[in-house]
């Protein structure tokens, strides 16, 4: 069901690396006026790569909460007309030295709606070959693979011991698909 709000006006703010700012004026169909401030996203990929029992994670700084952060590969689909699936095999290569032979979507999502568009691509990858990790900035280079049974990834998910978004939906998932 959508609402009836009326785009009044849309005005650019910032640009960075990757993302773009911008300021939307809306106006309902009762008169009411709103503003709001939406980040513009690539989108992105993320990947639960499992191996013999095993979920493939990432242990990570992230400045932005400035805390170690245990992850599922991931990243943007920054590559001018490369589809999320190719996305998914660079990112589970570059982040933790795996091809997949088999990727299969899980789902697709919204990370805060609220003030952003980014859509993430979840897939499961299976099948895994290894090759050489290819890190892509500083963090990636200091980042640490750490492999875990699935039943203990599930685990630090229901303890709070792993807070990452896209990791608790991606696990989340992958307990659904094996139970499925």
């Amino acid at each position: 069901m959508k609402r009836d709000l009326r785009l009044l006006g849309r005005r650019f703010i910032a640009a960075g690396s990757f993302i773009e700012v911008s300021r939307r004026h809306y106006l309902s169909a009762g008169g009411r006026s709103a503003r709001r401030e939406i980040i513009h996203h690539p989108g992105a990929v993320a990947v639960v790569p499992v191996i013999d029992g095993h979920v493939v994670l990432i242990s990570q700084h992230r400045v932005a909460v400035e805390e170690d952060l245990l992850e599922i590969p991931a990243g943007k689909l920054d590559k001018p007309g490369e589809d999320p699936l190719a996305t998914a095999v660079r990112e589970c290569e570059e982040e933790v030295g795996l091809r997949p032979k088999r990727l299969t979507l899980l789902h697709t999502f919204y990370t805060t709606p609220g003030f952003t568009d980014e859509c993430i691509w979840l897939y499961l990858a299976e099948e895994l070959e290894r090759v050489e990790s290819r890190p892509q900035g500083i963090e990636e280079e200091l980042a640490e693979v750490v492999r875990l049974p699935v039943a203990e990834a599930l685990r630090r998910v229901r303890d709070g011991e792993i807070r990452d978004a896209k990791t608790l939906i991606g696990l989340l998932a992958l307990e659904k698909e094996w139970t499925a």
